[in-house]
């Protein structure tokens, strides 16, 4: 078998694996009761509002919470109180990428692309990726270096190697959701912060 087979194989062996533990994860995050969601997502809150990174950060990316993903509602109400500029992904499905567009209140808001919420196109705004300080994104699952298992669009995947270096990325899950490891390929960034209903846990980067 040749290296160029061995890649592949690998890639599709990644991709089922990804599949079945998206699907595994996914049935569970569902089985949680609004209740349970409100109430992790309150403890979440409080964790990200605690940061120092969150604290000095001006400009924020922040994604809009769709099902049973952790609400980030109030974290943006109170950035919103603090004068922090909050900015929201909008999904291009056309080429798979995102649009950033600062959001200055929630009646911005209507269903977009799979029912997600996003700004009424009168109401976009679009932001440079250059301006972000702190990214908070969701996930099916981290592992504990940081790498995200996402929904497979790869919209993400895409857009978090064009952020500045010095922006904090901060991914936000159940604590079900933090696993010992993911497949990954080697695009993949990773995030610099997890945040569970019970930890705040900081990714340990190898010194260069």
């Amino acid at each position: 078998m040749n290296r160029f087979s061995e890649n592949k194989n690998s890639k599709e062996r990644n991709d089922l694996d990804k599949k079945t533990l998206r699907k595994t994860l996914l049935k569970r995050r569902e089985s949680l009761s609004w209740l349970e969601v409100q109430g992790k997502s309150h403890e979440i809150t409080q964790r990200v509002l605690f940061l120092p990174e969150y604290k000095k950060a001006e400009t924020i990316l922040i994604y809009l919470a769709y099902n049973k993903e952790l609400d980030t509602s109030a974290i943006m109400q109170t950035a919103w109180q603090q004068k922090k500029k909050i900015v929201v992904p909008v999904c291009q499905p056309r080429d798979r990428s995102l649009l950033l567009s600062e959001l200055l209140d929630f009646n911005e808001l209507a269903p977009g692309t799979w029912g997600i919420l996003e700004p009424k196109a009168e109401f976009l705004r679009p932001v440079p990726v250059q301006n972000i300080d702190l990214l908070i994104i969701p996930c099916v699952a981290f592992d504990r270096e940081g790498y995200r298992l996402g929904y497979g669009g790869g919209y993400f995947d895409r857009f978090l190697p064009a952020i500045r270096s010095d922006c904090t990325k901060v991914g936000l899950a159940y604590d079900f959701q933090l696993l010992d490891e993911l497949p990954r390929e080697p695009h993949d960034t990773a995030v610099d912060i997890i945040i569970t209903e019970s930890r705040t846990y900081y990714v340990k980067k190898e010194s260069p």
